[in-house]
């Protein structure tokens, strides 16, 4: 359903109607702007209510105006994010937005977000209702307003993303047509007052709390309608204006009338109110008061921000109040207000989160001093440490912290010697705040394995074999990658934070917890912690709403944390045998199709990678002993990691880096004992796995690779070493960048350094026999291009051997011959000269004065003379 109502009830009444709604619908972002914001007030009766309804809550104000004590502040930056937002003028916009799966709602209005604007007063809102398929003209114009914000008004950037994500969501697809007059308007970049009329009207009304003292909005105004009469309502009970000012601006029109709202609750809506000379009724409410700033200046032209709303009125919504003659208002006028602080004497902070284990502070303009960060778990006086300083010139800072779910950051500076503080922001831990989810009903183990448990105790290991058949076999045929809960439909644009820590939550819930911890190893946190002068308090229960918790409030449930220190189960030798079948059958579960002859069917990478880490634990166990029989097993598992285009397109970007450094682990492990292009049955698995994983392999981060090794601690373990895994993602790095870099590492594990010079690869040394060695390089090197010149020198000889695919001419310094050979599949270079200390036989020979056309083709493929290199080698005889 599609509308746009008007009402003077404050947004509260809107949440609750979601609440209330017959349909359950999720509450996904609920968005609030305001001048002056209250969290003490939100915390007690929004976002208890929003929370619980599974939104991400984000809520903006004024820098310098928040009404809040910081002390009374308990949930900012854990159940919902906080922000300042900075313009030339005030941040003066009133909005809130609410965004479920499909539908939108949204007030523009006048009242603040403080006990008072949503409660007290006596406020103006225009609210609309709307799908992302069909909705009324005024959500497209305040998803454009949103989405231009940050571009105009300085705001966090963790915060300025939040608004584009919503504004790209809330735009529905088709307008309804019926609501078209009604439109939202800011003055980012126009004035307000080029929105209204220029044709003249009959009837101009007014009312406000604040009007400028010398009314030139009221000029303005009177000046671009041109109306026959005016009126003009004011509170003196809280109304900042002049009277006499106000009488002098409006003398140009025949009729003139001020009113006198009596007193009671404060008439905060803003109204300015039009009848044109056919009869109808037309008017702006919304943010701006009558003032220069509101009206007369666009944000860019260092004005106010203000959002309001124009639209058709069926009756006028001029309060009634006590006419007054001109004479007497004219001597009628508000205290003028009281003197503040210079703008610009404190450092403004737009907001401070979590990232990657640093605290981030974002100021709205760079250091023009040493800005002083300090920090408070509570923001009580005397809590507050310094913990670093912003660098003249820079603008964000990160800090190193310890883990904490939540605190105060205020920055501090010196001005002619004197204190000044900024408005205090909280710590906003994104995955904390990101939406609550639907749990799903995707398939997942029937209970929380623990990995000791599952290696200590064969039965429950026999149990998790068979519940894993089940679950692959449920999940296989999908060839999912990602677990199916999500926070909304897949286009809605999940910020990148939010879906890595969903996914870590669907791993907990599908895996357990211990098992998720193999593949995805997370520190460990406590939610009440002290660590070099910060403390944690919880949250007394008494401050939560009847029906909600803490779990609510946090988007969070607790449980137990997973140990960072990996360790090896002692298995029995009696058991050893049977852990081999329970591995065998794992394996086999995640690397066999789920549907026969497609490969693509193959269950979820977090399955596969859950398994390969069992695999690895194993092996640390010593559970083969001596035996290899494992290899053939985990070079499966190395291929049935490597990302197919299901993992590309739906992996979070952190998960790959886990994924990454798992199949680093497990490439070093069959890199043990063998050789890349090695013919023994070991040999040829390495390569073979080397050849599938060896491009993801380089983008392995070694460090985070580490948290997978795992000690030899005990008889027979098999267990990766740091420099065996720092080696395999070197040459992985390398053999992207160089071809020959595996053949290189080879030659290398056999003694031999090579080096390339003009097109020829020389490898000299005190080997024994130049012919074998030649012949070996001419192999390693050659299996890349199936190109290549070699040259191996010792003391005695020299011999070269150049081959192209199976041409191979082989000349020994010591005789003035060539000799020419027909290789083959299994006749290679290394073959050949395996049972002959010389020469190998079979060779068609010519004298070296005469080479062969052969000789010619080759050296013209192999862009290399190979008669002058036979020269140069040539040892006079």
């Amino acid at each position: 359903m599609s509308e746009v109502t008007r009402s003077f009830r404050s947004p509260l009444t809107l949440l609750e109607q979601w609440r209330d709604r017959a349909d359950g619908a999720r509450l996904r972002e609920v968005v609030i702007t305001g001048y002056t914001v209250d969290l003490g007030f939100l915390e007690k009766f929004a976002i208890p209510t929003a929370r619980a309804l599974g939104a991400r809550i984000t809520v903006l104000g004024d820098a310098g105006h928040a009404v809040h004590d910081p002390v009374d502040v308990r949930r900012a930056g854990v159940a919902y994010q906080h922000g300042h937002a900075v313009c030339p003028r005030a941040f003066h916009p009133k909005l809130v937005v609410l965004l479920g799966d499909d539908d939108v709602w949204l007030t523009v209005g006048s009242g603040n977000p403080t006990l008072s604007g949503w409660g007290y007063n006596r406020e103006l809102w225009v609210t609309a209702h709307g799908t992302r398929q069909y909705g009324p003209q005024l959500v497209v114009d305040v998803a454009e307003w949103l989405h231009d914000l940050p571009d105009v008004v300085g705001m966090a950037s963790w915060i300025a993303a939040t608004l584009r994500q919503v504004a790209d969501r809330m735009r529905p697809g088709a307008v309804d047509e019926r609501w078209l007059p009604v439109r939202a308007y800011g003055n980012l970049r126009r004035p307000l007052l080029e929105r209204l009329p220029t044709d003249p009207i009959d009837e101009l009304r007014l009312a406000a709390p604040f009007y400028d003292p010398p009314a030139r909005a009221v000029s303005a105004l009177v000046n671009r309608t041109k109306p026959r009469s005016v009126r003009v309502a004011v509170q003196p009970s809280i109304a900042m204006f002049d009277g006499a000012a106000l009488v002098r601006a409006t003398e140009s029109t025949i009729d003139q009338e001020f009113r006198l709202l009596g007193p009671g609750p404060a008439q905060h809506g803003k109204l300015i109110e039009w009848d044109t000379t056919d009869g109808t009724t037309a008017g702006m409410t919304g943010s701006a008061n009558v003032t220069t700033s509101a009206l007369l200046l666009s944000t860019v032209q260092g004005g106010n921000c203000e959002l309001a709303v124009i639209a058709p009125h069926s009756n006028s919504l001029f309060p009634e109040g006590d006419p007054q003659p001109c004479t007497t208002f004219r001597h009628l006028a508000s205290t003028p207000p009281t003197a503040t602080d210079p703008v610009g004497a404190a450092p403004v902070l737009l907001g401070c989160a979590l990232s990657d284990g640093t605290l981030v502070v974002e100021l709205a303009t760079p250091a023009g001093q040493r800005v002083v960060v300090e920090t408070s778990p509570s923001a009580v006086p005397g809590s507050w440490l310094a913990v670093g300083a912003v660098p003249v010139g820079q603008q964000t800072a990160r800090f190193l912290v310890p883990e904490l779910t939540g605190g105060a950051v205020r920055a501090v500076i010196e001005l002619d010697g004197v204190r000044r503080e900024s408005a205090a922001v909280f710590i906003t831990d994104p995955s904390r705040c990101r939406p609550r989810r639907d749990v799903s009903d995707e398939p997942r183990l029937s209970r929380a394995y623990e990995p000791d448990e599952l290696f200590t105790d064969p039965l429950i290991a026999q149990r998790f074999t068979a519940d894993l058949a089940r679950l692959v076999e449920l999940t296989g045929a999908t060839g999912r990658s990602v677990p199916a809960s999500s926070t909304a439909p897949v286009d809605t644009g999940v910020a990148p934070g939010d879906r890595w820590a969903d996914y870590l939550e669907d791993c907990d819930r599908l895996l357990g917890r211990g098992l998720a911890g193999l593949i995805f190893p997370r520190t460990s946190a406590t939610n009440q912690a002290t660590v070099a002068g910060w403390s944690i308090d919880d949250t007394d229960e008494s401050e939560l709403a009847e029906d909600e918790d803490e779990g609510v409030l946090d988007g969070l449930t607790e449980e137990p944390d997973t140990p960072s220190a990996r360790s090896v189960p002692d298995i029995p030798p009696n058991e050893r045998i049977r852990y081999r079948r329970f591995a065998a059958r794992w394996v086999a579960s995640v690397t066999e199709p789920a549907v026969e002859d497609n490969w693509s069917t193959l269950p979820p990478v977090h399955l596969r990678m859950t398994v390969t880490a069992l695999y690895l634990t194993l092996l640390a166990a010593g559970v083969w002993q001596e035996d290899e029989d494992w290899r053939a097993e985990l070079r499966w598992l190395v291929w049935a990691l490597v990302p197919d285009d299901a993992i590309l397109d739906e992996l979070p970007a952190e998960a790959f880096e886990h994924l990454y450094s798992l199949l680093a682990v497990a490439m070093a492990m069959l890199r043990q004992g063998s050789h890349l292009q090695g013919g023994r049955e070991a040999d040829v698995l390495a390569s073979d796995a080397w050849r599938d994983a060896s491009e993801w392999v380089a983008e392995a981060d070694a460090e985070l690779a580490e948290q997978q090794l795992l000690p030899a601690s005990q008889p027979f373990a098999r267990v990766v070493s740091a420099r065996e895994l720092w080696d395999t993602i070197v040459l992985a790095k390398e053999t992207r960048q160089d071809p020959y870099a595996e053949a290189r590492a080879t030659l290398k594990e056999a003694g031999l350094a090579v080096r390339l010079d003009q097109g020829v690869w020389w490898a000299e040394g005190e080997f024994g026999n130049a012919y074998r060695t030649a012949a070996r390089v001419a192999t390693e090197l050659g299996r890349a291009t199936g190109c290549v010149v070699a040259v191996a020198r010792n003391p005695r000889c020299t011999v070269l051997i150049a081959r192209v695919d199976r041409t191979m001419v082989l000349v020994d310094s010591r005789m003035a011959v060539w000799r020419l050979y027909q290789l083959s599949g299994t006749r290679t270079p290394l073959s050949m000269t395996a049972e002959y200390p010389g020469p190998p036989p079979g060779a068609r020979i010519t004298p070296l004065t005469s080479p062969p056309t052969e000789v010619r083709n080759l050296s013209d493929q192999l862009g290399v003379d190979l008669t002058e290199i036979s020269r140069r080698i040539r040892i006079p005889g």
